[in-house]
């Protein structure tokens, strides 16, 4: 398969209106040159639980006293993960990781991402770990949402993903309006980048108004408004810079085609991952997570007509059982997985390829099954971020919660990703306090790190 060749791609792009601004994709192909390559992180976050037994390849099981620590090389990959066997020396499955300090139920919400107890109907208590990378490592867009859903609106705030305490992460939800929010300045007609240097001056008069606003009122306020500021200034900074990336936005931007205005949503979550993969391709962000359904979504596309809510409790389909239904979402999710790392894969990137430097994490947000109580999150990671990621093609199962030799969470995977993304930290989320101090489940899982 023929290669695309990103640096030369760029020869001929000019800053244009970016100049005071340089634009994040040509910091990345900077970078690249000097072998600094930015990290990027994708979370693609299923509801109704994650059936660890079905990650798992012949042979192997989880749910024992010790770490059982294998190599994949020789291992069948299980039927769901079957397409993931290209991959398979940078893949590593991981059970065990317990969430017990997350809310039990249909979902844990924030807390499947964020490591501690959460609802849907209040807001965030801290950052989700997605939330928290995004800004560590921002770019045009510090982050990228997306949800299947089951409406046509075009923006959702489902209480998965938090930039930190009180602010909830926007998904886009309508392909096509996705799409105009991500690429649309390509699709603009006239001088665009007058366009855009007048709505910049509008949002300017704006944002000095909010700012006279905010001098006069109580601080409590002046922080909600400040929210609202940063709003303002990080569109008109954005505009700003996607007006120095129009060659390479042309050059990457998927095809729209039917998938984006197909009746049936699991084509809009297809849609949602070549535009995610486009994005991370031209630079436009570095941390993409897709709440991939909720617990209404129908899987229609694939021949499913329950919604997973009732899957979960135990309805078929036609001829299909239950178990059938969540076999088949479960293998269309990673058959999405892995042509996106496909894609990526195509990329060459300082002395290898993007996939290399991304880390693709498939969870859920209620850990193992549709009523959990957090025993075990199981899960599954494909990249290596160039080698700071211990995995060529691991599985891991850490002893069963309840047993003597349990002592990791999900938490603890927080922290691992921190140290991945170059901003460690040995504290994230709440603690379990059934498993002891919080010091004594601090730190990164070291099994992991290279």
């Amino acid at each position: 398969m023929q290669t695309i060749d990103r640096r030369k791609a760029l020869k001929g792009v000019t800053l244009g209106a970016g100049a005071t601004a340089l634009s994040p994709f040509l910091k990345q192909l900077h970078a690249a040159e000097e072998q600094d390559i930015p990290k990027r992180f994708v979370f693609v976050v299923k509801s109704s639980g994650l059936q660890g037994e079905y990650l798992n390849p012949e042979g192997l099981k989880h749910g024992g006293e010790t770490l059982v620590d294998e190599s994949l090389k020789d291992r069948r990959l299980s039927d769901s993960m079957k397409s993931l066997e290209p991959f398979k020396d940078r893949l590593t499955i991981i059970q065990g990781l317990s969430g017990k300090m997350t809310l039990s139920g249909h979902s844990a919400f924030y807390g499947a991402l964020g490591g501690y107890k959460a609802s849907a109907h209040a807001p965030p208590l801290f950052a989700t770990i997605d939330g928290h990378l995004s800004e560590k490592l921002p770019s045009v867009f510090n982050h990228v949402g997306f949800k299947m859903g089951e409406g046509s609106q075009g923006v959702t705030f489902p209480a998965i993903s938090a930039k930190a305490k009180g602010q909830q992460l926007p998904f886009q939800q309508n392909p096509m309006a996705a799409f105009e929010n991500l690429f649309g300045s390509i699709l603009e007609g006239g001088d665009l980048q007058k366009k855009y240097t007048r709505t910049g001056n509008v949002l300017d008069a704006m944002s000095a108004d909010i700012k006279n606003l905010q001098r006069n009122l109580p601080s409590a306020e002046q922080e909600k408004l400040g929210h609202y500021l940063n709003g303002f200034e990080a569109l008109r900074n954005r505009r700003v810079k996607l007006v120095s990336m129009q060659k390479v936005l042309k050059e990457n931007a998927p095809e729209l085609d039917d998938k984006y205005t197909s009746r049936f949503r699991t084509h809009h979550l297809e849609a949602h991952f070549d535009m995610a993969t486009a994005a991370l391709i031209s630079g436009l962000t570095n941390v993409v997570t897709f709440h991939a359904d909720g617990l209404d979504s129908v899987y229609s596309g694939i021949g499913i007509g329950n919604n997973v809510h009732a899957i979960g409790h135990g309805a078929g389909y036609a001829t299909l059982s239950a178990q059938d239904c969540r076999n088949a979402i479960r293998t269309f999710h990673i058959e999405l997985i892995a042509e996106m790392a496909k894609k990526l894969n195509a990329v060459p990137e300082g002395n290898g390829t993007m996939l290399d430097n991304t880390v693709i994490v498939y969870t859920s947000d209620n850990a193992a099954r549709h009523h959990s109580h957090g025993f075990d999150w199981p899960m599954f990671v494909l990249g290596n971020v160039g080698g700071k990621l211990k995995s060529n093609g691991r599985y891991l199962a850490y002893p069963q919660y309840g047993r003597p030799n349990h002592k990791h969470t999900i938490c603890n995977w927080f922290t691992t990703l921190c140290h991945l993304a170059g901003v460690p930290q040995d504290l994230f989320g709440q603690p379990d306090m059934a498993l002891g101090k919080a010091e004594e489940q601090s730190g990164p899982l070291s099994e992991l790190l290279g």
